[in-house]
């Protein structure tokens, strides 16, 4: 019989699952790929706690007792090759994570999915950072076994995650139920996406070139690549205390933030040193799309007014 209309199909729909957070679609990756106390994941040196939010990386970890270990990051939040190669190479490690940070593709990318394939290990993404971003004409994201993005880092929404699933030979033993709030789903739907990305190039490109002329700070990353789509605009603070300076700005009623501005206490100073100087001198500026031009450069008039305090 030829019906008039079609059933619902389920290899139709894209592995893609709507959640509270994006930390609950970590949670979910990580269970799904079975990962426990002998069969460890590989995290970056580099993973913030909040006082408020503890951490959205670490915090699903902990809580389902994985075994971890961390691989070295370069001074740009790079991947260190020889750390990741010697590390993934364990047999007890079974999955890497990796963090495209504040919206830019992973330097050694295709180092990363080269060396995980080489060595059968999963590779789940974290795009938390990474809404609209794209490397070789292809959406973060679609690279890894399984990854995860952050609505509510990118869009005006109060939560909001996704569970994104590549490798179909991955099998889903737990039920994951579509979570998201009727508000969220909404903007997500009706927004722009596209034009809040070319918005938020344009403010980082401009930043980008008015902060040469400003002393004691310097952008973290000094070009923007075609298909990055930032969430922030991070700077190193050369001098100045960080916080001080961070402070000064809340005062004048700039609210910046500082990603990651503490650790987690399991990656160690002495191990890490790297990390935690980047963590101790950074600073993120906002971009996002309901700031002008006219506010970049009064933000940067009172960032430069600051840095030239005594």
């Amino acid at each position: 019989m030829i019906k008039k209309k079609q059933k619902l199909n389920k290899k139709f729909l894209k592995k893609e699952y709507f959640t509270q957070r994006g930390r609950i679609a970590l949670s979910y990756a990580l269970q799904i790929l079975k990962l426990n106390k002998e069969n460890k994941i590989l995290l970056p040196s580099y993973i913030g706690l909040s006082e408020k939010e503890g951490s959205g990386v670490f915090d699903p970890i902990r809580q389902l007792k994985i075994g971890y270990e961390f691989y070295t990051l370069n001074d740009d939040l790079s991947i260190n090759k020889e750390s990741f190669t010697e590390k993934i190479k364990q047999d007890k490690i079974k999955a890497a994570l990796i963090i495209h940070y504040f919206g830019f593709c992973q330097k050694n990318f295709d180092y990363v999915l080269k060396t995980c394939k080489e060595n059968k290990k999963y590779l789940i993404e974290d795009c938390a950072h990474a809404f609209n971003s794209f490397y070789k004409n292809k959406k973060l994201g679609a690279y890894g076994d399984i990854s995860f993005y952050s609505i509510h880092k990118f869009l005006s929404t109060n939560d909001g995650g996704i569970l994104l699933i590549n490798n179909d030979k991955i099998k889903i033993q737990k039920k994951i139920d579509d979570r998201i709030s009727k508000r969220t789903f909404t903007i997500l739907y009706k927004s722009d996406i596209e034009k809040i990305s070319q918005i938020r190039r344009n403010n980082y490109t401009y930043i980008l070139e008015k902060i040469k002329d400003i002393k004691g700070v310097h952008p973290f990353y000094r070009t923007l690549l075609d298909g990055v789509t930032p969430i922030n605009f991070p700077v190193i603070i050369e001098q100045k205390d960080r916080n001080n300076v961070y402070f000064e700005l809340q005062k004048r009623k700039i609210e910046a933030v500082s990603l990651y501005h503490t650790l987690i206490p399991q990656i160690k100073k002495d191990e890490y040193p790297i990390s935690h100087q980047i963590s101790s001198r950074i600073l993120n500026l906002p971009i996002h799309e309901e700031i002008s031009k006219k506010d970049i450069d009064m933000m940067l008039r009172e960032l430069n007014k600051i840095l030239k305090d005594d």
